[in-house]
């Protein structure tokens, strides 16, 4: 009953408000303040590392404004790319990932095709990439592989998130949200300048936590899904001079939640939705501290750019084996890793004949990861410490040369190399006793071409070519000998066709895309024949491609209402894989890529009025995915329905919102275990909530 008032009270809110905004429209057809309202404003970006609108990027390029996440109710990254054509979070407590064009990394991997900048500052890690929004200024996503301007790990794309820095303004905001499951979050912000046009400093702070939606009825525990995170930044800002922008930044959060999602769908220890019957308590805890820095000089001749990065991250879980109420074991792991990052750009400035961008990287990183099973009874409890350090660099160059008037030729380069030493220790039961090592060395080339062409000044055309790589690494889950220690890179090259359109004087954008991708020594997970159970080698021994299109529309028909929709399909099938067990060979030719859907769709209507009454619903759509190499392990087609609806004084606001409203049921993981039970974890169900803000 209740989400039947809610859609209600949705509607009731936003139709009236259509009817009174077309009979003002009506009214003041002859107004040029209110006809220039309807215009939808260019938008500037600065993923591809230049200032520049999003219209003259010859990519399929995403971007939601910090007023578009608010409407959203969305607190994390992964509700915002979810509407996102061809865009998808792979959401499990194995690891987040960020999937663009149907390209994933195997399950338990540590690191993703789809690179995630905040500020400029890397977040390399799968359990950083759902990371809680904090005082976002917008959200930038670039798809298709970006290797000659990102490197490594960003062979599907690369997610941008821009905050909001300090200037010459005052500003404070402190904001309250309540919500189903004792869900809290507590936080806010305050921007101000210290010296006139010199100093300025800005912090924010944010506390969120929520029992979840998952019981543990074994243990009468109803906080089997808890999270509680905590996160703060410190921005410095100083400009000494009109040419020069020096930012200091750090940004601490740390992190207890409960694990408990992974439930048994079949078999006899099979439970409902949304509960699990487990002896043990699944718990994680995550840790991260990142100082950074971000040096800008604009001159008349040249534009530079460094941005310094270190980060401590630390990253642990103790999980159930068996996840049953029977005692049989637990698995662990801590993971302890050092990142430090320099990056410095030269760039020429905006000129419209001809601009430049040269770079050099230089990256460090200590990891080391204890992965452990304990198990009551055989097998062997079997204990592992892998130890990796890497060192990368990179030289980069990119170019536009305008041809003619409304035609531009972009081309750009770039050489990285990679040195990487990995050791493994294995302990087996009370004797047993393995180590080995191994060094990675890579050099990759990533060349890109693009051509831009203004059909007319509405309408523009691109076509690109890009490569991208994902970087090979050490198996630290499930390794028991040097032959499945180790895999090497991944490679892909996209090929793409756009038009970036407006229409009606600007009321109107629609952009669409078609690529397609070659994806090579495709990184799978295998199950080694000499090895015990639970032991996975990961190799090269795929290829596979993805095809499909994209299509974003945006309007604004009348004052104060916003219509949006997009689509996205992508076909990701492997072309060769061929595995032999027990003497038999098995092709994976023709099956889908895991952990993404093939289609997936957002339609969203919002109105504000002028007397400060809002409201915004939302149809989030996704297709059929499949969860195993396979294709034997499915979720079918769902879609969520989600609204807003509230009230903006000049000073606060308050708003009631409902996500999935309709309480749709969907799984985000499914897996088999030994005997060929399947295990899934639940999405999240309905829930609804009360969102209050002030602003000084």
């Amino acid at each position: 009953m209740i989400r039947i008032l809610f859609f209600c009270f949705a509607l009731a809110l936003l139709c009236p408000g259509m009817a009174l905004a077309a009979e003002e429209a009506e009214k003041s057809s002859n107004s040029t303040h209110e006809m220039e309202s309807l215009y939808l404003q260019p938008v500037t970006v600065t993923a591809t590392k230049r200032t520049q609108k999003a219209v003259d990027v010859a990519a399929s390029i995403s971007t939601v404004s910090d007023v578009e996440i608010e409407e959203l109710s969305a607190w994390k990254l992964g509700e915002v790319l979810d509407i996102l054509p061809n865009v998808h979070l792979k959401s499990a407590t194995s690891g987040d990932s960020i999937i663009i064009r149907g390209l994933s990394s195997y399950d338990t991997s540590l690191y993703t095709p789809v690179g995630l900048y905040v500020d400029d500052v890397p977040y390399p890690l799968t359990y950083m990439q759902n990371l809680l929004f904090q005082d976002i200024e917008r959200l930038e996503v670039l798809r298709g592989p970006q290797g000659t301007l990102y490197g490594k790990n960003s062979e599907a794309g690369v997610v941008s998130i821009v905050r909001k820095a300090p200037d010459n303004e005052f500003r404070a905001r402190v904001f309250a949200d309540y919500g189903s499951y004792s869900t809290v979050r507590l936080g806010g912000s305050v921007s101000a300048p210290l010296v006139k046009d010199l100093f300025f400093l800005k912090a924010d702070i944010l506390r969120y936590q929520t029992n979840g939606y998952m019981d543990n009825d074994y243990k009468d525990d109803d906080r089997a899904g808890m999270d509680e995170t905590s996160q703060g930044r410190i921005l410095a800002r100083l400009t000494p001079t009109s040419e020069i922008d020096l930012r200091f930044g750090l940004d601490v959060s740390h992190t207890e939640k409960n694990i408990g999602f992974l439930r048994y769908a079949t078999g006899k220890a099979a439970t409902g939705p949304f509960t699990v019957m487990s002896d043990a308590e699944d718990k994680a805890h995550e840790d991260s501290v990142n100082p950074h820095m971000v040096l800008k000089y604009e001159g008349d001749a040249v534009e530079l750019t460094s941005v310094t990065s270190y980060r401590d991250y630390r990253y642990g879980f103790v999980s159930d084996l068996d996840r049953t109420s029977a005692f049989v074991g637990y698995s662990d792991m801590d993971l302890d890793q050092n990142d430090f990052s320099q990056e410095i750009r030269v760039a020429s400035p905006d000129n419209e004949t001809f601009t430049w961008l040269l770079g050099a990287y230089a990256g460090l990183n200590d990891m080391d990861v204890q992965m452990n099973r304990i198990r009551a009874r055989s097998p062997a409890s079997v204990f592992t410490e892998t130890d990796a350090q890497e060192s990368n660099y990179a030289l980069f160059g990119q170019a536009t040369y305008t041809l003619f008037k409304n035609l531009r030729l972009t081309a750009g380069l770039r050489g990285e190399f990679a040195h990487s030493y990995g050791e493994q220790t294995r302990i087996t039961g009370a004797a047993a006793f393995e180590a080995y090592s191994k060094t990675l060395d890579y050099f990759e080339l990533l060349p890109m071409v693009s051509l831009s062409w203004d059909v007319t000044s509405n309408v523009t055309a691109y076509g690109s070519w890009s490569n991208g790589f994902l970087a090979g690494g050490y198996n630290y889950f499930s390794a028991d000998s040097l032959g499945t220690f180790f895999y090497d890179p991944e490679h892909t090259t996209n090929y793409e066709l756009g038009l970036k359109t407006n229409w009606f004087s600007k009321k109107l954008l629609a952009n669409i895309s078609a690529f397609y991708i070659d994806i090579r020594d495709k990184q799978v997970r295998e199950e080694d024949p000499n090895g015990g159970i639970g032991v996975w080698k990961y190799t090269n021994a795929a290829s596979a491609h993805s095809i499909g299109v994209e299509l974003e529309l945006k309007a604004r028909p009348l004052p104060g209402l916003e219509l949006t929709g997009g689509l996205g399909y992508s076909h990701a099938v492997v072309d060769d894989w061929t595995v032999v067990n027990d003497g038999v060979p098995y092709s994976y030719e023709g099956k889908r890529l895991p952990w993404s859907p093939d289609l997936n769709y957002h339609v969203g209507a919002g109105y504000t009025h002028e007397n400060g009454l809002f409201g915004k619903v939302d149809l989030i759509g996704a297709g059929l995915q499949y969860f195993d190499a396979e294709n034997s392990l499915s979720q079918v087609g769902y879609a969520l329905f989600n609204a807003r609806v509230g009230y903006a004084a000049e000073s606060w606001d308050i708003a009631l919102w409902g996500k999935n409203i309709f309480d749709n049921r969907y799984v985000t993981k499914k897996v088999k275990d030994n005997a060929g039970d399947i295990l899934v974890e639940d999405g999240a169900p309905q829930s609804f909530g009360v969102s209050v803000s002030w602003r000084f």
